[in-house]
Order: structure tokens, then sequence, then C-alpha cells
């Protein structure tokens, strides 16, 4: 009886316990991610453009102290309330503090809140900024260091550390940051969205920061970058497939390409006055109410800070793009490019990267890897230990950091058990297929994370022209509601389910499986796919059944369905999204879709899509439709048999892809190109294009341009 009256009362302690975290999980509620009203970081660009262009100061403005404070208010005010991205606005106020000849009153404002911010999840404060993902991981770091780094001396009030003491942790984390890009490529690969919040912090590091040993590997990881953007761009334009994208930066690279400012620079040239308009048509919505989007607004004007960041480190002259990647972006050679990105949460196992040390938690957290079986007791673990709850974007584990479910490792069988929505959330590797033309690129993210649910993934893309991608998705929302069209994942962003696609030359093959019931954590499913195919960018377009053939400029594309297409009737809120983050803004009315462009497949269990690329080079439109519709096409339960030119690929949904017969790898070195052959995690990676090559040596810090 002793031993029972034991193990009923451990047990009613245990209950007693588990009763008492409950409640206290319930009381941990969010804590908001924005402010209640739209403080627009705009007056902090126009008074940094203003001070260092006076001559571009409208006549009749008098920027003055008066001006700057009432300017500057907003941006302060969204930083010191430590909403999420505040980090985004931290880089160009640093700029502004270090570049131009301010009041003292305003210089005293910016150094308190810099001394007052909180960088990273294990310093004291409850907030609902993002820390972990890639971009945040160097936003912050580069933030604390140069913080630090101009006031040394000073006790910062949040974390009651020093200037040096800040410097220290911070160099730690942007070594660490840089050393995973060398070795396992960008977490965020090829995201036309967030290699711009890279762009920035890199840009301030490399102008700004003392350490001159680690600025010199900053601009390692900077050549990778643009080594990514000139071998997947075409005419100067670059939407590929990526881990994280929204629906502007999928559809054109007018739309959305969020570098473009950069890349003009370089390639080009940049108005930099079309960056600093006060207010572009999207935010004045958001100020009158009009506009309810979740997802997108936030960054509504912080893209173009991140780009005044780069173009005025860059026309100093602190960091020039090697001549072998400059050139490598003109090549006009037919290329195909494969190369891999990230890592998936298998291989975080491998590489010992599950833990709670700085490396560990940052290639974890980096890599979006919340839930899935690998990690989920890291997760809750490190989100226990820094108190963050309350952060709106992981508040909702509150219901699962419960000791007696952790002890069991009730989470982790959870999510080995059940095919969770949020484990989609992790970015994984991509394996790369680029075939890159003189007009074009077709790009596909080759048998990337099949059958899982994909939060932001982009897996394939024809990237036809400025102002034209074209791409299926199937969504992971098809309600009635608008807010389906911001919602990440969404009806453009991300997928439903992850589709089997793959790739050979100018031909994509993609098969999607389309759901019968929600899975865990998952509130909607579509039983239908989509292509977006704006009738008004194409010169020629027709729709024939289950086949639909374009023409635009040289280009042409033919896309073969399992099913009879149909447009949908034009959403005007839709073309708004699709379009809202283009550059030239006074010319957005015009330049915004008027006429449908969601051309919709429904029904069935599978979905198949054959889409092929050609130019009028090679021939005209019409040969091309004829070529195509002789082409012979089998199509039956997931798998596809598609003949062209005397090519048979064969794809089904078990990841099975075969050329001629001959099965195809899916998987890649780091880099598998002409320009460059370097395995994955490498010591040392070499770039070669025309009579330059460029060797890059992390190690042993070696950044060297030679002639061949």
């Amino acid at each position: 009886m002793l031993f029972l009256y034991i193990f009923l009362g451990l047990l009613g302690v245990c209950l007693i316990w588990t009763i008492i975290e409950i409640v206290i999980s319930l009381s941990q509620k969010p804590i908001p991610d924005m402010p209640k009203e739209f403080l627009s970081p705009c007056g902090l660009s126009l008074v940094y453009y203003y001070l260092t262009n006076p001559d571009k100061i409208p006549e009749g403005l008098v920027v003055d102290e008066d001006y700057i404070f009432k300017s500057l208010q907003p941006t302060i005010d969204f930083i010191n309330g430590r909403y999420d991205c505040a980090d985004f606005r931290c880089q160009l106020l640093f700029r502004l503090y270090k570049d131009c000849d301010l009041p003292e009153r305003v210089k005293t404002v910016i150094k308190k809140t810099f001394i007052d911010f909180k960088y990273h999840m294990d310093e004291p404060g409850e907030d609902s900024m993002c820390y972990w993902s890639e971009n945040h991981q160097i936003l912050f770091a580069v933030s604390e260091y140069l913080a630090g780094q101009e006031w040394q001396d000073e006790v910062f009030t949040n974390s009651g550390m020093t200037g040096r003491e800040h410097m220290q942790k911070a160099l730690k984390i942007i070594n660490i940051w840089m050393e995973q890009k060398f070795k396992y490529g960008f977490f965020e690969w090829l995201s036309n969205n967030y290699y711009a919040e890279n762009i920035a912090p890199m840009s301030n590091y490399i102008e700004y920061s003392l350490d001159k040993e680690s600025v010199h590997r900053m601009k390692i990881i900077f050549d990778l970058l643009w080594f990514d953007v000139a071998s997947h761009a075409v005419n100067n334009t670059f939407v590929a497939v990526s881990s994280r994208m929204y629906g502007d930066n999928k559809s054109s690279d007018i739309y959305g390409n969020r570098i473009k400012a950069a890349m003009d620079t370089i390639w080009g040239t940049m108005d930099t006055q079309s960056l600093v308009n006060a207010q572009s048509p999207i935010e004045r919505q958001i100020l009158s109410g009009a506009c309810d989007v979740e997802t997108t607004v936030k960054l509504v004007g912080v893209d173009a800070q991140m780009m005044q960041n780069f173009i005025a480190m860059y026309k100093k002259g602190f960091y020039k793009v090697p001549e072998v990647i400059y050139n490598i972006a003109k090549d006009q050679e037919e290329r195909i490019i494969k190369e891999s990105s990230g890592l998936n949460t298998e291989e975080l196992v491998q590489q010992t990267l599950v833990g709670q040390e700085y490396h560990q938690i940052m290639a974890q957290l980096g890599s979006e890897a919340f839930t899935n079986k690998e990690v989920i007791q890291n997760t809750l673990k490190y989100l226990s230990k820094n108190k963050m709850f309350r952060n709106q974007f992981v508040n909702p584990f509150r219901y699962i950091n419960l000791t007696l479910l952790k002890a069991l490792r009730i989470p982790k069988f959870i999510s080995s058990k059940f095919n969770l929505m949020t484990n989609g959330i992790a970015l994984g590797r991509g394996n790369i297929y680029c075939y890159r033309t003189k007009y074009y690129t077709l790009t596909t993210a080759m048998a990337c994370d099949v059958d899982s649910c994909g939060a932001q993934a982009h897996i394939w893309t024809a990237n036809i022209s400025p102002d034209l991608a074209v791409y299926t998705t199937h969504p992971a929302r098809d309600d009635d509601s608008r807010e389906k069209h911001g919602a990440s994942p969404g009806y453009w962003v991300g997928n439903g389910r992850q589709p089997m696609s793959v790739q050979y030359k100018n031909i994509n093959l993609t098969i999607y499986k389309l759901p019968v019931k929600k899975r865990l954590l998952e509130f909607h499913i579509a039983k239908m796919t989509h292509i977006y195919m704006p009738k008004e960018k194409f010169d020629i377009l027709r729709l024939d059944e289950n086949y639909v053939f374009g023409k635009k400029g040289k280009v042409l594309i033919a896309i073969i369905a399992n099913g009879k297409l149909k447009y949908r009737p034009f959403d005007e809120y839709a073309a708004a999204l699709l379009a809202q983050h283009d550059s030239q803004v006074e010319k957005i009315q015009e330049i915004r879709l008027k006429k449908e462009f969601d051309l919709t497949l429904t029904g069935g269990e599978y979905h198949t899509y054959v889409t092929e690329l050609s130019d009028t080079d090679k021939e005209s439109f019409e040969q091309f439709v004829k070529r195509i519709k002789s082409n012979k096409i089998h199509i039956q339960d997931g798998t596809i048999n598609y003949i062209s030119k005397g090519v048979e690929l064969y794809a089904d949904y078990d990841k099975n892809f075969t050329v001629n017969g001959e099965s195809q790898p899916l998987e890649y070195k780091r880099f598998e190109s002409a320009y460059s052959v370097t395995p994955r995690n490498p010591d040392k990676i070499t770039i070669k294009y025309q009579d330059k090559k460029l060797v890059l040596d992390y190690k042993n810090n070696i950044r060297e341009e030679t002639v061949l």
C-alpha cells in the first residue's frame, strides 16, 4: 500500500504541476508585432536622401532640425516599440548617423535608440520581433556590432552590457553567419525578396566595421550572393525559384524584385530618387485603411532603405563585384546551371547543428525548422530558456511547453506520427536546375520536399521578361476570403502540397497530388491548382482546352495540363498584390494588371503540367504550336511521359525522373556549371568565366581574382 500511496502522490504532484503550467501558458498572450497605426519609414529615407543630395531638396523645403525630427519620429517610435522588422529600419538610421551632419539633439535621440534596443533573443525583454531567420540574424548582429563599436564605453540599458561586450558577442554571430553561408549556401536561397535584407547589413558592415579581417570575409560572402544572382538572372532580371518568396516576387522582376535597384547600380543605371518617393499607392491604401494585407505590408518602404544602404556603400567604392561575376551576368550562351543551397532537417542532425549553442540554433532557426521531429524538442528548450512564448510568431508553442509532455517526448512523437502542416515551414535544401538563354531562364527546385506543405517555397518559374514570369502553385487555401491572396501560405504564396517538379533543359514537368483531408494544424485545403498567366502581358496568347500557348517578345511558352484550363474572373485586389512593390511608383497604375491572369485547373486526384519554352530565333509561334501539339504525351495517375525533339522525359510522384530512360540525379553539388564545380561543404570555391578566375577561400580569408 505504501508504494501505491507514493505512486498516487507523485501522480497528484505531476497533475497539479501540469495544471499550473497550463494556467501559466494560457496567460501568455501574444504581444502585437505591429503598431496600431502605420508608422511610415519613408521620412527616414527622405532625410538621408536630402542630406546626402542637398541639390535635390525641393524648392521651399527647409531640412532643419524640426523637419528632421518630425520625419524620423515614426522610425524611432517603431524601433523603440520593438515591432517586427525594427531591425530593418536600424540600418539606414545608423547610416544617417554616420554619414550626415545632424543637429546634436537628433544625434542624441538616435544614440539612445540604439543604446536601448534589444539585439538578441537571449537578452531581457518580451516582444514579437523575429530574430531567427537568416536575414534577421545578420540584420540584428550588424546593428549590434556597429552600435557597440560606436559607443564602446556606454552601458546598453536593455542588456546591461557595454558596447565592447556587444561587439564581441555580435562578432561571434557574424562570423558564424558568414561561415554557414560559405559552407551551406543561403538558407533563403535565391530569394529576390530576402537577399535585399542581407544586402543592407552586409553593406553597412563592410563600410563601417573596423574589424578588417571579418570585413574581408564579408566581401567573400557578398561575392557568393552576387554569383547566385548573376548566374540565375537574364537581361538584368532576377526571378528564380526560392525557399521564400511572396506573390509579387514571383510574378515578375519589375513587380517584386527587391534587389532591382542594387542590380541596376552594378549592371545598369539607377536613379536613386525613385527609391525615396514619400508614399507609394499601397502605402496610401494602408494609411486610409483600405488595405488589410498582413503578409507584405510590413516591408513597404523599407525595401527602398535596404537598397539605399547598398547604393551608398557601393558608390563610395567600399566593395566592387568581381569582374568574373559581373561578366557572368551578361553571358548570353545557353547554359545549364546546377547548385544546391541550404540544409534539410536530416542534414542539421548530420552536421551536429541541433542544440543550444549559437551556431546550432542559428542553423536550425535560420532554416525555419521548428516543429520537425529532429528539432521540436530543441525548439521548446530554447524558447523556454529565453522566455519567448509571448512572441506572436512562436506563441502557439506555449500549449505544448509542458514539463510532462516534454519529459515523455510527446511533441517529437506527434511530429513523427503526423505530417504536421508546420513541418513545411522548414526551408530545406534546394537542388536547383536552371536553363539560361539570352532571352529567358527556366528554373526548378528539383523534387523539393514533395508532398509536404510548403509555406513560402517557389518551386518552378519561367522568367520571360521584366514584367512577366510564369509559374504554377497548388494554393494552401481557396476560400471566399480575399485574405487568401496575401496569406502565407495562401493562394499565391507557397503550396498546399509541394509538387514533384523536375526539369531538363527547356522543359519542366510538374505533378501535384491534391489533398483529400487536412493535416494536423492545417486549416484549409484546395481542390485546384493554377497558372499565373496574365492575358495582357503576352503579345499572343492562345488557350485551347488543356493547352495554353504564349508569345512574349522572342520567347515562346507552352503549358500542357491534364485537364481543361479556365480563367477565373479578374480580381482587382489580387492584381494589386501581385504588383505591389514596383519601384517605378509613378507608373504603377499603368502596369498594374487589368485583365484575367489566373488560369485554373479543378477536380481530380493529380494535376500535371508540362511546360516547354523556345524562342523565335528557332521557330515561329505557329511552328511552335504545331510542334508541341504533335509531341507525344501520356499522363496517368501521377506519371508523365513526354517526348519533344526526340528526347523522352518521364517523371512520377514517387520522385523518379528519367531522360531517354536514364535516371537523373536530383541532388547537386554546391555549384555545378561551366562557371564553377564545387562540392558541398567546400574549403574553397573557384569561379571561372572567359579569361578571369576568382578564388574564394573562407578559412584562409583569400579573395583573389586573376587572369587565366
